[in-house]
């Protein structure tokens, strides 16, 4: 099985950032690079998996008035709440299937930032292409030596507290942008509010024992997911409004125009998003 992931995800994704780096020649450079386009690639699961979040975020209030009436009956709790699930045509797994898929991608890039720097992994893991590549090819043979540094100046194999604060500020943006608006007495709520803070803290912490190179993939990655987030509810509030316009039966406003087929388009894909997969 370690051969396996090795083959499909770990060569490639080294191959292709030391591809990068052959022709930028600047390792933290290269890392952004990589990043976004491993970002680019895993925007529709991403996509998918904000809104189901977001769909299970307007379900709260309906989800507490059944907790509420179930009054500590879990079977009937249960049963009403996989009834709204339904009635809704929400899957309450959709949000977690696209996590799911992006961890290996994680995991490998994780092995990919660690090995890269250490001596004689270029030569062994490198393709015979890459390998004959002018740059690749004098870092191997000893003529230039690799420079795993970012901008020139802050050397990615040691830990950095400037990567560090970056990516942990970054991961705030991100995870704030997704909190739930807090009520009186929602409990979820206060926790997700904890988290808030939390993450962020642990990114920062845990960036400080780590090389530079993964803090500045975390802030990369959390960079594009802002931007991501921003986009896809940006989206759906639009979306909603336009719901809520096409079912009020008040006259149309003359300076708003009218939705277009490419809107209505995004509300049907948004419904098959909802629902997931299976």
């Amino acid at each position: 099985m370690g051969n396996l992931f090795n083959t499909i995800l770990v060569y490639p994704l080294f191959n292709l950032l030391l591809l990068i780096y052959a022709y930028v020649h600047d390792f933290g450079l290269a890392i952004v690079i990589l990043t976004v386009l491993i970002r680019l690639l895993v925007w529709p699961l991403v996509t998918k998996q904000l809104h189901s979040q977001r769909a299970l975020q307007d379900l709260q209030p309906e989800l507490a008035k059944i907790k509420e009436k179930a009054a500590g009956d879990r079977a009937l709790e249960g049963q009403l709440t996989m009834e709204l699930y339904k009635e809704r045509e929400i899957n309450p797994f959709a949000s977690i299937l696209p996590l799911l898929v992006q961890l290996p991608i994680l995991f490998a890039l994780f092995i990919v930032l660690k090995d890269i720097v250490k001596a004689g992994e270029i030569s062994k893991l490198a393709y015979d292409g890459v390998k004959h590549l002018p740059a690749v090819a004098s870092i191997i043979n000893g003529t230039t030596p690799f420079k795993p540094t970012f901008l020139g100046f802050i050397n990615l194999t040691n830990p950095s507290i400037y990567l560090a604060i970056l990516a942990g500020l970054v991961q705030f943006v991100q995870t704030k942008q997704l909190a739930p608006k807090q009520q009186s007495g929602d409990t979820q709520a206060q926790v997700m509010a904890s988290m808030t803070y939390m993450f962020p803290a642990l990114t920062f912490f845990i960036g400080l024992s780590l090389p530079g190179a993964l803090p500045l993939y975390w802030a990369t990655a959390s960079i594009v997911a802002v931007i991501q987030q921003t986009i896809v509810l940006r989206r759906d509030v639009e979306e909603l409004e336009e719901e809520i316009d096409a079912t009020s039966p008040a006259l149309p406003n003359p300076k708003k125009p009218a939705s277009t087929g490419k809107k209505a388009k995004r509300r049907s894909s948004r419904k098959s998003a909802k629902g997931g997969s299976s």
